[in-house]
């Protein structure tokens, strides 16, 4: 059988088939690149992501509440009452105040001993005074000497007229422990 187009024919034993050509060896091959469909598929996840996000955070409106606030709802007869919980009121911030120790408000100058202004004494006494919640000084005594008992004597005197500002814990007053220095000098006569 003679073919009327003189088509080559596709039998491969006759010989007249051509061999498939390759492409030239710096050409590229052409077909999908893997990294191509790596970056389409990426694409379209995110594309979805979008997509399914913004429909999850569409804003609802509140629903206005059926009667007005400050007003009660009647029931009828055929319909039963909402349960409505009990409010809890909302809690004030209470102002946060610094601990803090006592320290001193009003101090009275100590007189100088006569004895001590005799004998040319003079220093500094460190007292400790114990002060209540409310600033007053209930047990003073020396915690260092300025090694003149009369100058001793007059700095505990002096203290206990004293009047402190009570030290802070926790927002309340509270009674604690504080050291003062009460120097003596010729020069203050």
């Amino acid at each position: 059988m003679s073919d009327p187009m003189n088509r080559p024919n596709p039998d491969p034993t006759r010989g007249n088939v051509p061999p498939p050509v390759d492409p030239p060896p710096g050409e590229p091959r052409k077909g999908a690149n893997p990294v191509v469909w790596i970056i389409v598929l990426i694409a379209l996840l995110a594309l979805a992501w979008y997509f399914l996000s913004s429909r999850d955070s569409v804003q609802v409106s509140p629903e206005e509440p059926a009667t007005p606030i400050g007003q009660t709802e009647t029931p009828t007869d055929d319909a039963t009452p909402p349960r409505r919980e009990p409010r809890t009121p909302a809690r004030t911030p209470q102002p946060t105040v610094a601990d803090r120790e006592a320290s001193v408000l009003d101090s009275v100058e100590p007189e100088y001993p006569v004895a001590a202004a005799r004998a040319r004494d003079q220093g500094t006494v460190l007292v400790r005074a114990q002060v209540d919640a409310s600033g007053k000084p209930t047990e003073v005594d020396v915690a260092r000497s300025s090694r003149s008992r009369d100058l001793d004597r007059a700095a505990v005197a002096a203290v206990k007229q004293w009047t402190f500002e009570p030290a802070i814990r926790d927002g309340k007053a509270v009674a604690s422990t504080v050291q003062v220095p009460v120097e003596f000098t010729l020069d203050q006569r």
